[in-house]
């Protein structure tokens, strides 16, 4: 085989080839929640979540956008930085077999008029400092529900009072607006669903957006098998094992920040 594939002899350790496991994104989480279920799954600025929370948030999340009219098949549009609501709301949107479409949250309102264009999303997840400009570009654009999520939901509570203090007392309270619903309150209400996770492995698991040099940003479908290819990759050629913690810097709405979440 190295004499064909010249390059294999370099690999080292690395394995010539993997077999993937036929699963989606949240059968994928599932399955980690299962075999290490106190392990913390994330760390955002302090506050941390183990796999069987994460996983319990997931489902929640699940539950909530199902009960807010949210299909599978249908296109979910996220507009957030890499926060836990950003990648909670991602990983129900698969539990549900819909389509997360990502952008980057400072997008101007033209920008999100060709994003919801090109998607036909009916729902959407912005963070509150940014719900103006989402607000701007939907009026005509058959948006049906507007998840306001906010910073400080996370934070450990120092933080969480000094960035109210520095940042959150200057920000515009997001308007009467009968297609939002807060985020807190929608999780808070909702039970973890129980049904079936949908989807298989190869169907579209998200669709994240070209950067536009030479025209309009154009939408690319990425499928659950692409995503665990690229986890399974990673962590065999950098040796990462499930006692590894990676510092997740790239945003989610980039396929490279995406993939490490």
């Amino acid at each position: 085989m190295t004499d064909a594939r010249p390059w294999l002899r370099y690999y080292g350790d690395v394995p010539h080839s993997i077999d993937y496991p036929g699963v989606t994104l949240y059968e994928a989480l599932a399955a980690s929640a299962r075999r290490v279920p106190g392990s913390v799954a994330w760390d955002f600025l302090g506050t941390r979540a183990t796999y069987r929370e994460f996983l319990e948030s997931v489902d929640r999340c699940a539950a909530a956008l199902a009960a807010e009219g949210l299909r599978a098949g249908e296109r979910f549009l996220i507009s957030m930085p890499t926060t836990p609501q950003g990648v909670i709301a991602f990983y129900a949107a698969n539990r549900l077999g819909a389509l997360p479409a990502l952008i980057h949250p400072l997008s101007t309102a033209p920008e999100i008029t060709h994003y919801l264009d090109a998607t036909g999303a009916r729902m959407a997840l912005v963070l509150d400092a940014f719900y103006g400009t989402l607000a701007a570009a939907t009026p005509a654009k058959g948006l049906e529900r507007i998840l306001v999520a906010r910073i400080p939901e996370y934070l450990p509570p120092l933080k969480r009072l000094g960035f109210w203090a520095t940042k959150g007392r200057k920000m515009a309270p997001v308007p009467a607006d009968p297609r939002v619903r807060r985020w807190a309150s929608l999780l808070a209400s909702a039970r973890p669903d129980t049904r079936a996770p949908a989807g298989r492995t190869d169907d579209a698991a998200a669709i994240l957006f070209s950067g536009g040099t030479t025209g309009l940003p154009k939408g690319i479908v990425l499928s659950n098998r692409n995503f665990i290819a690229q986890g399974m990759q990673a962590a065999s050629w950098c040796g990462l094992g499930e006692r590894d913690a990676i510092l997740a810097v790239l945003p989610i709405f980039h396929g490279f920040g995406l993939g490490c979440a």
